[in-house]
């Protein structure tokens, strides 16, 4: 992505009491899965992205798609989650910038 330039993502946020990194790969894991599966029966969905925060005992899962197919997927995999937000992603460096 270009300095400046932004994009609209959807995030699936999950207050998960007592999560550790495991639970979250796992969980992503199920998530791939079932966007993969979304994905061949026509629909446009990709998990692009995770942040968890342990201190707070939240994951959110960052997607490509639509709100429609993120719930979908989340509902899929098993993956609790609060809500699914539409957010604005923007880049702050170029890609190739910093890259060492």
């Amino acid at each position: 992505m270009v300095r400046g330039a932004s994009e609209v993502i959807f995030i699936a946020e999950c207050f998960w009491p007592d999560v550790r990194d495991p639970e979250v790969e796992l969980a992503a894991e199920r998530i791939r899965q079932s966007a993969a599966e979304l994905t061949r029966a026509g629909a446009t969905v990709e998990l692009t992205g995770t942040i968890f925060v342990p201190g707070d005992e939240v994951v959110f899962f960052l997607f490509d798609g639509s709100a429609a197919s993120v719930r979908e997927v989340c509902r899929r995999a098993q993956v609790p989650f609060d809500r699914v937000v539409e957010s604005v992603r923007r880049a702050e460096r170029a890609a190739t910038e910093g890259a060492q």
